[in-house]
């Protein structure tokens, strides 16, 4: 046991301290009552398939709703931002993106009617998250400690 625990301290870099990475999503509220809201115009979709005289205009409209929610339920629930060792990964629908921490230039809080807003400014290009992530603060905390801004 001894030389097992010898060999984990031994893992950890001298002289800075070590931090598990740290995932940010929207809000699991928010991702259930999209995908609530595409179930919901799914099932609007086939009670107008069922029914006798529904409409085209009818027939477009829901289809019109799940193809929003779907969409949005996808963007949701593929959406993370991650703060680890390495820097700041974004995940978004289309692609995976790390920003180094050296990278970032600055983070600005815009506080709105309706929530706040995040920007973080890069090297690299801009990123905005807002306050529709759970723990948005810590995550601006993070970035902005990790990076040297505070």
């Amino acid at each position: 046991m001894f030389i097992l625990r010898r060999y984990a301290d031994s893992m950890v870099p001298q002289g800075r301290e070590v931090h598990a990475p740290e995932t940010f999503r929207p809000w699991v509220a928010l991702r259930t009552v999209v995908l609530a809201a595409d179930t919901l115009w799914i099932g609007v979709f086939l009670a107008l398939a069922l029914m006798q005289g529904a409409t085209q205009s009818a027939f477009l409209s829901a289809a019109f709703f799940i193809a929003l929610f779907t969409t949005c339920s996808l963007i949701y629930n593929r959406l993370a931002f991650t703060v680890s060792e390495s820097g700041l990964t974004v995940r978004t629908l289309a692609s995976q993106r790390t920003f180094a921490f050296d990278d970032i230039l600055r983070v600005d809080v815009l506080p709105g009617f309706i929530g706040t807003s995040y920007a973080v400014r890069t090297r690299l290009g801009s990123l905005q998250f807002s306050s529709l992530f759970a723990g948005h603060q810590r995550l601006c905390n993070l970035i902005v400690r990790r990076a040297g801004l505070a």
